[in-house]
């Protein structure tokens, strides 16, 4: 079985990132440009430091490749801005990283997956602001396989299932906050 949902949950991210492009290159959707270009890095980081210690690498691959793809949209389409938030965020990132250069592979998957979450910042609060520029579906869709990629793990070992926790906690807050437009209209209707 879990040879099949990790794979499963990577093709799930990857079709996720297909609908965030088509929402994106139609004008609807507004995105964070530095969150995405980070994400890009660190999963990367991820990615490469869980196949190194041959772990669950399918879901951190699948969005590696999906942020590179949405951050080089998002600067063609001139989606692009860098603030304090930013700037803060940057620099936490590059302490993680740090952390994971010096100390090796597993702690790399620690570093890279907390960075990951603190590179989310920026779009957490772009859909705190904005609820209705961020698409709920593409971000349940994630839920769904950073959730499927979680089960996946043959192990409760950091290889196996910090960074899907770490995504799990992150879309799971996105998500929260991308409801919010949809409950305030829910309550102002007779």
């Amino acid at each position: 079985m879990q040879a099949f949902l990790r794979p499963f949950a990577g093709i799930i991210g990857i079709a996720a990132y297909l609908l965030l492009i088509a929402g994106i290159m139609k004008s609807k959707v507004r995105q964070s440009f530095v969150a995405f270009l980070l994400w890009a890095m660190l999963d990367t980081i991820a990615t490469i430091t869980t196949i190194l210690k041959e772990g669950n690498y399918w879901l951190s691959l699948s969005n590696a490749l999906g942020a590179a793809i949405i951050a080089i949209l998002l600067a063609l389409k001139k989606q692009v801005s860098w603030t304090w938030v930013e700037t803060t965020t940057a620099i936490l990132v590059i302490i993680c990283l740090n952390v994971w250069y010096f100390t090796g592979a597993k702690e790399g998957i620690i570093a890279s997956s907390l960075a990951m979450v603190i590179a989310g910042i920026p779009q957490v609060l772009d859909t705190y602001k904005n609820p209705g520029e961020t698409p709920t579906i593409v971000y349940i869709i994630f839920l769904g396989a950073n959730i499927l990629s979680f089960i996946a793990g043959k192990e409760w070992t950091i290889e196996e299932r910090f960074y899907s926790g770490c995504a799990i906690l992150l879309c799971a807050v996105i998500v929260w906050f991308s409801l919010k437009n949809i409950f305030k209209l829910n309550r102002s209707s007779p």
